[in-house]
């Protein structure tokens, strides 16, 4: 990549246009509706002002006279929302459960989604786009979107900030709507957009969020598709779980340069793209927990891991449950996890079903059955040749060697 088009790349990264051919670099700096003056701290307050940076001493400036240039208050318009402070625009809306997704609709999101959240509980779905994926103090959650359930229809609810200046509007808008959740549904958002939204109140001098109940479907999805699934990604969800194949979809990659376009010039047509991408993302989250839910009660009929499905029920609903995946699956499982369904089984002081199982991972070599078929026939059933015809197979080590030295002493003595 030659050096011109490196410097193009940036601009783009940066949120400014390349310049137009037959432009020179020194003009390309100027604004499009502002001549450059030769003044370069002029041209500095000129851009601050565009982006609503406080403490400039000047007001404002007009968006440039392009015909794409869209203020702050035609954007709420043309997103069918509101300028509810100077640099924030909210749109609220309802979304019928007739409205399709893919191939469902949102009559699913009225569904059970046990055992991510019980029914008598206030669930909110989460989803923000940032001015970067890095973290750290320099990024900032321009727009958050947040959808509740609400007589059986969805009400998404998304705030965008039109100049930097908005953030603290913005977040006191986001935390009084958090209120009224007490389970919060995300992807990836334990990670990332959870952590954010606390560094940024914290920025601006705003009380943490109350604690609240939280699924990032990230991990429940990687425990049921890590491993056969080329990656684990919301867009791979949504077509391989929910049918859904977007169209004209600005990628979330984008986002950071939407914005900034937005801010340098005034344009706004991918930020409304985007403003649909978070939509999209947010509705696939109210249809995933009964979507998971699905394939959790029976995990092979939807391609899903067994043993991925048996961790997250565990973590949920305990050690029986976990028991009774593992054992409807049997057949499926690997050897780590037929160990697991062992262990279950013998917890449950079922040796008739935990042996077997033993005993076909012994003939493969599985130092952990036979150690459990050793112990099994020395303290269960008092055989001592067979207890030692195990133990002599396990790997030299101090507490192979103890059992091995009371075990040909115990035979020993038996034979006398």
């Amino acid at each position: 990549m030659g050096l011109h088009d490196r410097l193009n790349t940036l601009r783009r990264q940066s949120g400014s246009e390349p310049p137009a051919p037959g432009r020179t670099l020194a003009g390309a700096h100027a604004p499009a509706s502002e001549p450059a003056s030769g003044n370069v701290l002029d041209e500095i307050r000129a851009r601050l002002d565009r982006m609503g940076v406080a403490g400039t001493g000047r007001t404002r400036a007009t968006p440039p006279s392009s015909s794409a240039a869209v203020r702050p208050d035609e954007l709420a318009k043309r997103l069918n929302g509101e300028l509810i402070d100077e640099h924030l625009v909210r749109v609220d809306r309802i979304i019928a459960a007739s409205h399709a997704h893919g191939r469902h609709t949102l009559e699913l999101a009225r569904e059970p989604a046990s055992p991510f959240w019980s029914s008598d509980q206030r669930v909110g779905f989460i989803d923000t786009e940032t001015t970067g994926l890095a973290g750290g103090a320099g990024t900032v959650a321009f727009m958050v979107g947040l959808a509740t359930l609400e007589g059986g229809q969805v009400r998404l609810r998304q705030w965008l900030m039109t100049a930097f200046a908005g953030e603290g509007a913005l977040l006191a808008a986001v935390d009084a709507a958090l209120c009224d959740c007490d389970h919060l549904v995300s992807y990836n958002g334990k990670t990332f957009d959870l952590p954010l939204l606390r560094d940024r109140r914290r920025m601006q001098r705003r009380p943490d969020a109350p604690e609240t109940a939280h699924t990032d479907f990230l991990h429940p999805v990687r425990s049921l598709y890590g491993h056969a699934w080329p990656d684990c990604r919301l867009r791979t969800v949504e077509e391989r779980l929910l049918g859904l194949d977007r169209q004209d979809d600005l990628p979330g990659s984008e986002a950071p340069w939407a914005w900034k376009a937005y801010l340098a010039s005034g344009r706004s047509d991918e930020l409304e793209r985007l403003v649909r991408h978070n939509t999209d993302d947010i509705l696939s989250l109210t249809l995933l927990g009964p979507v998971l839910a699905r394939v959790l009660e029976d995990p092979l009929s939807h391609e899903g891991s067994v043993e991925g499905a048996a961790r997250l029920v565990e973590r949920l609903e305990g050690e029986d449950a976990a028991r009774r995946l593992l054992e409807a699956g049997e057949e499926s499982l690997s050897p780590r996890g037929k160990l697991w369904l062992a262990r279950e089984w013998r917890r449950a002081q079922r040796f008739d079903r935990a042996v077997p199982l033993w005993e076909a991972l012994a003939e493969e070599g599985h130092q952990e059955a036979l150690e459990a078929l050793a112990k099994y026939h020395e303290h269960q059933r008092g055989d001592w040749d067979r207890a030692l015809h195990y133990a002599e197979r396990l790997a030299p080590g101090p507490e192979a060697e103890g059992r091995l030295t009371r075990l040909r002493a115990r035979v020993l003595a038996e034979v006398r």
